[in-house]
């Protein structure tokens, strides 16, 4: 299947390639935080979450800047994953808010999961 072209006009497509940037922007972001290292008070659990967080976000990016033909039911499950295990780290690191840091990655992982939502909007 390919990238919804056919009826959605000039400005829609215009509009999806915007999210769809916008999203693999966030999602590289994410991951970039995700992977920095938090000290050694972070419990195991938050680290694996981190890790599984960044791969969703590494791999989602790479789908989304690929050029050419797209399996938009493929693209779709993955963006919606991304976007779930953003919001699932989001709420760990708020959970640790006395850390600073705890606090940068939840505004990452947000900005990920709200930029994912935004990108589904565009899918047709």
């Amino acid at each position: 299947m390919a990238v919804p072209t056919g009826e959605l006009g000039r400005e829609a497509l215009v509009r999806y390639l915007e999210d769809g940037f916008a999203c693999a922007q966030a999602c590289a972001e994410c991951a970039t935080a995700c992977l920095q290292p938090a000290g050694p008070a972070e419990p195991n659990a938050a680290q694996r979450l981190d890790l599984r967080c960044a791969d969703v976000c590494e791999h989602t990016s790479r789908m989304l800047t690929q050029h050419g033909r797209y399996d938009v039911p493929g693209l779709r499950a993955q963006v919606e994953l991304c976007a779930a295990t953003c919001a699932a780290c989001a709420e760990d690191y708020e959970r640790l808010a006395a850390s600073p840091r705890a606090a940068e990655r939840a505004e990452a992982c947000r900005r990920c999961e709200q930029a994912c939502r935004g990108f589904l909007g565009s899918l047709a």
